[in-house]
């Protein structure tokens, strides 16, 4: 029940955070990875990123390697971000990370989420982990004025 309601509200304040006033800076690509349905923390970083410039790929949750690796031949100059609740859906996460720079070794990935932290991101190989929305874009900013320099 609060999912739903947090997900009504979010839908209410989209529309003041994307007004068009903010130029484009880039593409990220972001899901909840395989086995975890959760997707509020993902919609939160989703609308403030999208509200700081960035075009939104959202992938859902429960979402396997081989969307990511779709996502990204649609669209090869992504970021991407990975989500998840359950200490369970970790593994998931670093399989799906290990596929991604398999196939993309350039892509900088993120990762975040309640059980998470900077060294489970470092053991997976993860480029960025992130507590919240306004962290991440922050490092996404530096990371595309560093891009466009």
């Amino acid at each position: 029940m609060s999912a739903k309601a947090m997900n009504c509200g979010m839908m209410h304040l989209k529309k003041f955070f994307v007004d068009g006033t903010v130029a484009h800076k880039g593409k990220l690509i972001i899901g909840t990875v395989e086995g975890d349905l959760h997707d509020i923390g993902k919609n939160l970083v989703s609308m403030i990123a999208e509200g700081n410039g960035y075009e939104i790929i959202d992938l859902g949750v429960d979402v396997p390697a081989t969307k990511f690796i779709e996502a990204l031949q649609d669209h090869p100059s992504a970021f991407v971000g990975m989500s998840a609740l359950l200490t369970t859906t970790m593994a998931n996460m670093a399989v799906i990370n290990q596929t991604i720079k398999q196939a993309f070794p350039e892509v900088i990935t993120f990762v975040g989420g309640a059980p998470l932290n900077r060294e489970f991101a470092q053991k997976i190989g993860a480029d960025h982990y992130t507590d919240g929305p306004q962290e991440m874009v922050e490092i996404l900013d530096k990371l595309t004025i560093n891009n466009a320099s």
